[in-house]
């Protein structure tokens, strides 16, 4: 089955291992589709057809994905199961959930239930899954209410409490309609202690500030978040960049749309430094659609690292036209053990379109 996608549909991804990624989008009659796929050495390859998921889409009344809904997903444990959670926003900008036992059939879940986290209408979401000092794994969304400040809320899920609300807003203040991407605490990129000290610390948030910036909930002391400067002042952040972000428990990546459109590649060591921005070769001077979204998922191939970064196109190579949007993937491999920021790209693979 292949799917006719919205223009600037939001992407997301969840990536268990180099045989097993998940990426999501959504279609024209407002389903969100889930596509697998593998990394296969440099490339990336599509297994199986595309599946729509049913209580997503406009037929399926109050539950329904708003059309250009933003999108998060990840994957936790509950009980025995492994379970996909996607996280979407309906037609009132309610925050929504739906899982997938072992990839089986999806289910609305429980966070619409508490029915008060509503976030502004050009919100963005981030989700990450983390595992407590007692492996018990957590999830914590990430979005933007619709205060005149636009801050950047947090809830959280664990199997004992459910929904809750998490820690308080991040006002520092955020662009309106900020992407948002959420990685682990790790050196070089840590936040405080909420809590007990046997606490997991928190998930780290990066959004982009008001001018255009690029910040996050990095501690550096009370009421004070890190900046990230970036030195090339002539190729610096889109305003409303997309962002997306990996990391390895030693580096943080972000990929980002630059003002020029080109996607560019920063990295934070475990010693807190800058490493500042590379192009990232998509092949040909391609660059993605102006203001659509990225995704980006980290895995491992034996011992070296790859990231497949996901993005939107307007051509596809098959069919020969600029007429339909279609999701690509490039796989970016880490071509040296002992340099970080080198990096080889492989070649781009449509993942919507007939074969």
């Amino acid at each position: 089955m292949s799917f006719n996608f919205l223009p600037n549909t939001a992407l997301a991804t969840i990536s268990i291992d180099k045989d097993n990624i998940f990426t999501y989008a959504q279609t024209y009659n407002g389903e969100i589709a889930q596509i697998k796929g593998k990394v296969n050495g440099s490339s990336y390859e599509v297994i199986g057809d595309q599946a729509g998921i049913d209580i997503t889409k406009s037929s399926a009344g109050d539950t329904a994905a708003k059309r250009f809904t933003p999108l998060a997903a990840v994957q936790s444990t509950m009980g025995d199961y492994n379970v996909h959670w996607l996280f979407y926003v309906d037609n009132n900008n309610y925050l929504r959930d739906a899982y997938s036992h072992d990839n089986s059939q999806w289910s609305e879940g429980r966070l619409y239930q508490q029915g008060k986290w509503q976030c502004a209408s050009y919100s963005n979401l981030a989700a990450i899954k983390l595992t407590n000092y007692l492996s018990l794994d957590f999830v914590s969304l990430y979005f933007q209410d619709y205060t005149a400040t636009g801050n950047v809320r947090v809830v959280s899920y664990n199997p004992t409490a459910g929904w809750q609300e998490g820690n308080p807003p991040l006002d520092d203040p955020p662009l309106y309609g900020t992407s948002l991407a959420v990685v682990r605490p790790e050196p070089g990129i840590e936040v405080v202690h909420y809590g007990e000290d046997t606490d997991t610390q928190d998930p780290v948030v990066f959004f982009q500030y008001d001018k255009l910036e690029l910040g996050s909930s990095q501690s550096q002391g009370k009421n004070d978040y890190a900046t990230y400067n970036i030195n090339d002042k002539t190729i610096t952040l889109s305003a409303h960049a997309a962002l997306a972000a990996v990391d390895d428990g030693t580096n943080f990546w972000a990929f980002y749309t630059a003002d020029n459109n080109a996607v560019f590649r920063m990295r934070v060591d475990k010693n807190g430094a800058i490493i500042q921005p590379r192009p990232v070769d998509l092949g040909g001077g391609i660059t993605p659609i102006p203001g659509s979204s990225l995704a980006a998922a980290f895995v491992k191939d034996g011992t070296t690292d790859k990231v497949v970064l996901f993005y939107l196109l307007h051509y596809e190579d098959i069919k020969q036209t600029t007429q339909e949007v279609n999701v690509f993937a490039s796989v970016l491999t880490n071509t040296s053990a002992s340099d970080a920021d080198s990096w080889s790209s492989g070649a781009r693979v449509c993942l919507t379109a007939d074969s």
